[in-house]
């Protein structure tokens, strides 16, 4: 009946190579092939061309010393980025937008030598030792994330496992260096390096003329301007309680000729090219930080956008109108939360009153520890980190990994833990869909650990012939095993793995090791 069992699971996983594809991603990755001059920038998962990558390729594309590279994009929509890039003279013959997710998109990501992301690339990826991946981030953070997500210590999965993929990881502040370390757990096994230093997108609030012109080209002479930011606090079930447009248009209304206020919504809050009566919407001809760097006024509530507008030394208003149940359901770093130096407003009537109160907006402690290392040179900076890899690679002690696909508890497991303190290690988690085998388990804040999933990523043919394989140690297993830790764990050293049973995914069967007694 096993057997039948495990034959049938294999069956099935033909069936997803299948359809995922994933196949062109091993197949690209054995070609060991790369374009030496050609960059790969994505942003947000395709969703838009915003943020840290749209700064760096802008430089880039703009730089003489760059004109023979091809710059490809990947995005949802590649005609309506294209027209976006033609209409703000950011497009030629150079420029090669492509469908994220398409096969076009798996042949460029697995072969462009430079790779740039603000957020994470797809769990098929496999990265060449050749291709340098440098990988933004998008912001510092407020809310707790990592291991530290609420109801969901496995969601971090494949952002730890992009930071184990990249050369470089930027971090515009330490708070953000230990999130990193400590909640996506990539202290001492990275062996790529964080790089503290200034984000490119913020080089735009240390530009006076282009804050000036952006006045000019909108008409926000002899205006107060103010920009609405707020976070997505939607869900499957509908929105928040607060209607925002309602309110803005209110607020517009009521603060009168002298603003002009303008807001970004999330698409699920109003319905696309929707127009208001009072306020604005973002112009759609410009990007979101150019157009916030002509702003007076930033309101915001819990999104990392004041992290980066502080530098402007313009008015940061914060509107938590449903603070408690955020920060309950969301969870923050209480070193943030509890010495925000900007006005807090909880209902609509002191929102209105801090937008007209004169406050201070120079906050000078604030950017010391948040914004150390932002300047106008940020992008640039970025750029040079990126073209002129290689550094030294940091030397990392091998990292052991102990298989927990068993039932376990917190006490079992904060007291391995405590007798393996010493050593460099992982325990590595493998969730199954069928069972909540790790549901009672609340000490995840307090272990370090990878994700582990099943689901093993071979080629059709691969499959084919591990299906049919009686032994474990051929040349072709440890083939895929290794090539499977290379696209789970990247360049990162593994040691011993240590498991309780023999049947445990291709990524350590061939080099598993029995149980250790000491534990």
């Amino acid at each position: 009946m096993n057997i039948v069992k495990s034959i049938n699971s294999r069956l099935n996983g033909i069936k997803q190579d299948f359809k995922s594809r994933y196949w062109e991603y091993g197949n690209y990755f054995k070609d060991q092939v790369v374009w030496e001059q050609s960059i790969l920038f994505e942003s947000f998962g395709g969703l838009n061309f915003q943020g840290n990558p749209y700064y760096i390729f802008k430089e880039i594309f703009l730089n003489n010393k760059y004109k023979k590279y091809d710059l490809y994009i990947s995005h949802q929509c590649p005609e309506k980025l294209k027209e976006y890039l033609n209409n703000i003279k950011l497009y030629d013959n150079r420029v090669k937008v492509i469908k994220i997710h398409s096969d076009e998109y798996r042949r460029v990501l697995s072969h462009c030598k430079y790779l740039v992301n603000n957020v994470s690339f797809n769990m098929n990826f496999i990265k060449k030792t050749e291709q340098v991946y440098l990988n933004t981030w998008h912001g510092t953070p407020l809310k707790c994330l990592g291991r530290n997500i609420q109801n969901d210590p496995f969601e971090c999965n494949n952002a730890q496992r992009n930071f184990l993929l990249c050369d470089y990881l930027l971090a515009p502040n330490k708070l953000t260096r230990n999130v990193y370390e400590n909640d996506y757990m990539v202290r001492g096994i990275m062996h790529g390096q964080i790089k503290e230093q200034g984000y490119p997108r913020n080089s735009i609030f240390f530009d006076q003329n282009k804050r000036q012109s952006i006045k000019k080209r909108y008409g926000l002479e002899g205006k107060i301007s103010i920009f609405y930011m707020p976070t997505w606090r939607g869900t499957a079930n509908g929105i928040d309680d607060v209607d925002q447009v309602s309110e803005m248009e209110r607020l517009a209304k009521e603060l009168g000729e002298t603003y002009k206020v303008f807001v970004k919504f999330h698409p699920a809050m109003q319905k696309e090219g929707a127009k208001f009566k009072y306020c604005l919407n973002m112009p759609d001809n410009i990007e979101v930080y150019e157009f916030l760097n002509g702003m007076d006024i930033l309101i915001t509530d819990y999104s990392s956008v004041f992290f980066d507008f502080a530098n402007s030394d313009q008015k940061i208003i914060l509107y938590q109108y449903d603070q408690e149940q955020y920060y309950k359901s969301r969870g923050m770093y209480s070193e943030v939360a509890n010495q925000l130096p900007f006005p807090i407003a909880f209902t609509y009537e002191e929102l209105k009153q801090y937008i007209k109160t004169e406050e201070s907006t120079i906050y000078t402690e604030f950017k010391k520890q948040f914004c150390p290392f932002d300047s106008l040179k940020s992008t640039e900076e970025a750029i040079q980190l990126l073209m002129n890899f290689p550094e030294q690679a940091i030397g990392r002690m091998p990292v052991d990994l102990y298989i927990i696909d068993f039932l376990t508890t917190d006490e079992m497991l904060l007291k391995m833990a405590e007798k393996i303190k010493n050593k460099n290690f992982r325990f590595v988690f493998i969730p199954k869909r069928s069972n909540k085998r790790f549901s009672n388990i609340t000490c995840f804040d307090k272990i370090n650990y990878l994700i582990l999933y099943p689901n093993s990523k071979l080629t059709i043919k691969e499959r084919i012939i591990y299906l049919f394989s009686a032994l474990v140690n051929t040349k072709k297993h440890l083939y895929y095993m290794k090539r499977e830790q290379k696209r789970l764990w990247g360049a990162t050293d593994i040691g011993h793995i240590y498991s309780k049973t023999t049947h445990v995914p291709i990524a350590v069967k061939a080099q598993r090791e029995e149980w250790p007694n000491y534990l």
